[in-house]
């Protein structure tokens, strides 16, 4: 196993340098149109396409495509698959609860998409994995009342994504578990916060919040009884955790940003570390991330936004 992370941890270092840097993310920052940011993309290596979103879509399968293919096993990599199908699920649960259009499917996770939907769209659930199975069914019985809401899918099936990756996470690298524990803590931050300033019950908060992570019931509930610079102060909080509470007076965009270099920033550091599945994970999470970034910049663009108004949610680029 020690063996083939080295192997793969050798492919994703000769490709570190197809990642944008600073100088290309600048350059296409300071573009006029799209057709010129198109023609740096193809320079820069992107695949062709006829617009500009044909082009970032086969990026994105190329990325998770070379993702499985480095993704070395038993290491936890596979929870981020588990992501993806999720992801697929909530998708064809909002086409077979509410008719909504089946589009925005992710690439295939550990069950091809075009699979997993057709068993939703079947209500076929027995071979689904054991969490989703729970949640879709309990989906099912609440629109057969007609009490359910499209929201409710999302927390639902995220809820059960994460109870899923909780229990793989015990066997996983600390780096994996480490990503995924930081990532519901600065989310269940988030949701209660948003929860208190919107006047919900804390019984409402609850419903939001994802299972695992390293913050308790009590410590999250702290938001809503105490200003957030106080809870900042009476909670014994990471460092990182601290600076989210005063980052979450800023707005939505803002938080969210920081939660994603948050979570990319002990992957960046261990990036050179070859015994380690970091490098594979970060080259992963990085392209996603300039994807998502490249996407943003083409957006403002094409619908003549403020740049200054896009830096704000530009995210840190992984090199």
């Amino acid at each position: 196993m020690q063996q083939g992370l080295l192997f793969q941890n050798a492919k994703i270092k000769s490709r570190e340098s197809s990642l944008f840097g600073k100088d290309k993310m600048q350059r296409l920052q300071d573009a006029v149109s799209t057709d010129e940011m198109v023609k740096i993309l193809l320079e820069g290596g992107y695949p062709a396409g006829s617009d500009y979103n044909e082009i970032l879509s086969e990026a994105e399968r190329e990325a998770e495509a070379f993702f499985k293919e480095t993704a070395v096993s038993g290491y936890g990599l596979e929870c981020f698959s588990v992501l993806s199908d999720y992801h697929n699920a909530k998708v064809a649960a909002k086409e077979l609860f509410f008719g909504a259009v089946g589009s925005g499917y992710k690439a295939d996770g550990t069950v091809p998409s075009s699979e997993l939907a057709e068993k939703i769209k079947k209500e076929d659930f027995s071979s689904l994995p054991s969490e989703m199975l729970i949640a879709l069914e309990s989906l099912k019985k609440k629109n057969a009342s007609a009490l359910l809401l499209p929201s409710e899918i999302d927390k639902s099936l995220d809820r059960a994504a994460f109870s899923e990756i909780g229990k793989m996470l015990t066997k996983a690298h600390p780096v994996v578990r480490n990503y995924f524990e930081t990532y519901v803590d600065l989310t269940n931050l988030s949701v209660a916060y948003r929860a208190r300033i919107a006047g919900l019950t804390e019984k409402e908060m609850e419903s939001g919040l994802l299972p695992g992570g390293l913050l308790t019931r009590k410590e999250i509930g702290c938001l809503f009884d105490l200003d957030l610079s106080d809870a900042a102060e009476k909670l014994s909080l990471k460092e990182t955790y601290k600076q989210a509470l005063e980052k979450l007076k800023e707005g939505v965009a803002p938080y969210e940003a920081f939660v994603e270099n948050a979570l990319l920033a002990p992957l960046k550091k261990a990036r050179y570390d070859l015994f380690s599945p970091a490098p594979i994970l970060g080259f992963y999470l990085g392209k996603k991330r300039e994807i998502k970034n490249v996407r943003l910049l083409f957006a403002g663009v094409k619908n003549g936004v403020d740049k200054e108004i896009l830096k704000v949610r530009l995210r840190e680029q992984y090199v």
